[in-house]
């Protein structure tokens, strides 16, 4: 039997918190020398199996962790991949978040996880704790930090989603195709629905994937010689409804919406029930992002869906290669986002959702 632990002893049972567990400890509970449990840790040779079992036995009473400080300091790598996203509410960087997590394994890097809230200071406070921790390499959907140019330049990272002026030529990306998908949704409805108003209703253009959705969209209504009816800049789901209010109630139906993200889909939403319109008779719906509780609604939305799982890959792929080796070329991967068709520009009836079966249609 193992020794019980002294009753005075920091690690003992009883109210308040106790000392961490330390090398001297697993020692004297499995009455071993300190020598010989490094010995069993470090996995070396020259231990009898009774005494290796007697060691862990010890480790897993006394559930000893170690010190990853001490680690660190020997082998000079944390152990950790920092990764900061901008909004955890969003279905898609969640499911980045978890695609992420999946491809490290038992022997991998613990993942830590920031979400940045889309504010630049926020994202400054996650990039210094995390360059404070020596994070052995970062995954970021960046807000534009301040010190991210110089936490690119000491980190292995790897930008992902969107991107930023500050950190052109410095780092790895991965990059979604915002552009083309809104060019693809847009042309849907001008040229599959024959519709001659489409309204954009987008967030921030000072990010990248906004801007790039909006000039998808400007291109396919110059080329189709209509004129653009555009509310952007938008940061909640309740400026949104307030911009796309305005410009709704002077539109006749039926007319489209494009919509950069789920926030605006939202928003767009409450200004149609606003306006006692109805999604597809009066008003046609496109947007990107996983938009979540549309589905118990009924709605399934025409959408640009991106590929978490294949930009998870990519990105994991890339940072093994830069941690592996830091004088690299710098890459930049393009990640296809593929479009799905449902209820909300009328391609697919409602009657077919769960929720709606057995209602005439609207």
């Amino acid at each position: 039997m193992s020794p019980e632990l002294d009753p005075d002893s920091d690690l003992a049972p009883g109210p308040g918190l106790r000392a961490p567990a330390r090398l001297v400890d697993i020692a004297a509970h499995a009455g071993v020398s300190l020598k010989t449990v490094t010995r069993v840790l470090k996995q070396e040779q020259y231990v009898t199996e009774a005494t290796r079992a007697k060691v862990m036995n010890s480790v897993a009473q006394l559930a000893y962790v170690g010190d990853a400080g001490a680690s660190s300091l020997r082998t000079g790598r944390s152990g950790t991949i920092g990764m900061i996203i901008p909004d955890i509410r969003n279905g898609y960087f969640g499911l980045l978040a978890r695609a992420v997590e999946e491809r490290l394994s038992a022997e991998s890097p613990t993942l830590l996880l920031g979400d940045s809230d889309e504010d630049a200071s926020q994202e400054e406070r996650y990039l210094r704790t995390f360059r404070q921790h020596r994070v052995d390499g970062l995954i970021l959907v960046p807000a534009g930090a301040p010190s991210l140019p110089a936490a690119v330049r000491e980190v292995p990272t790897v930008i992902v989603d969107r991107t930023v002026a500050q950190v052109a030529g410095l780092a790895d990306h991965v990059l979604a195709d915002h552009r083309t998908a809104s060019e693809r949704l847009v042309e849907h409805l001008v040229r599959h629905h024959g519709l001659r108003h489409v309204v954009f209703v987008g967030g921030d253009t000072a990010i990248s994937t906004v801007a790039d959705q909006e000039n998808g969209y400007l291109s396919v209504m110059g080329k189709a010689g209509l004129a653009p009816c555009v509310t952007s800049g938008h940061q909640t789901p309740d400026d949104a409804a307030e911009g796309a209010h305005e410009l709704f109630r002077r539109l006749r139906p039926p007319f489209g919406v494009f919509t950069t993200n789920n926030r605006m889909f939202w928003g767009a939403v409450s200004a149609i029930a606003r306006l006692g319109l109805t999604i597809p008779r009066d008003v046609l719906m496109t947007t990107t992002d996983a938009i979540g509780e549309a589905t118990v609604t009924g709605l399934r939305p025409t959408q640009g869906v991106v590929p978490a799982q294949e930009v998870a890959s990519r990105a994991m792929r890339l940072l093994s290669r830069r941690l592996v080796d830091p004088s690299l070329a710098i890459s930049t991967v393009a990640v296809d986002i593929d479009i799905e068709f449902g209820t909300t520009c009328g391609c697919v009836p409602l009657a077919s959702s769960p929720l709606l079966a057995g209602f005439p249609p609207a």
